[in-house]
């Protein structure tokens, strides 16, 4: 009866070094296929080879959107890939967060060093992500809370942990 389900969708933004990487990629494909024709003709397949495995498996991961989804007191993190592909990147319990507060909050001033950085937010600078501190695994874990149905279930289960300014 108390069960509570929420499901949020976080796109994320692109990142700088997406677009370099992209131009790096293709460009050492046509260096393969210029090479077979001018060289080798070897490398003209194994340039259509690694082509394809750029585009099937490589270039999906430059278009990400987060799911966040929150079933009594866990967040579930997926990570879906060109709208198609999805895959579980983690599961945080709330119950384990020694604090939640917007990023340069002053509550996290105590937790920057040694911790470990995950980064499930959106990327965009005009966007604070929540940082939810996991202090036994030495974690921040950077989430993109904007949905207010999400807010109050987790300000709900940790009330003297979660800070809003």
């Amino acid at each position: 009866m108390g069960d509570v389900f929420i499901e949020v969708l976080v796109k994320r933004n692109r990142k700088s070094s997406d677009l370099p990487m992209k131009v790096l990629l293709i460009a050492f494909v046509l260096v393969l296929i210029v090479g077979g024709f001018l060289f080798m003709p070897l490398l003209i397949p194994l340039g259509l080879i690694v082509g394809f495995l750029e585009w099937y498996f490589i270039f999906p991961r430059f278009d990400v959107e987060y799911e966040y989804s929150f079933v009594n007191g866990e967040i579930d993190i997926d990570a879906i890939y060109s709208k198609e592909k999805r895959k579980h990147l983690d599961t945080v319990e709330v119950d384990t967060f020694e604090c939640v507060a917007p990023l340069g909050s002053h509550e996290l001033d105590r937790f920057q060093h040694d911790f470990t950085v995950v980064d499930y937010s959106a990327l965009d600078p005009d966007r604070k992500p929540y940082v939810c501190v996991q202090a036994k695994e030495k974690r921040l874990v950077y989430l993109q809370l904007e949905d207010k149905t999400l807010i109050d279930a987790i300000k709900s289960r940790i009330p003297r942990k979660f800070f809003e300014y």
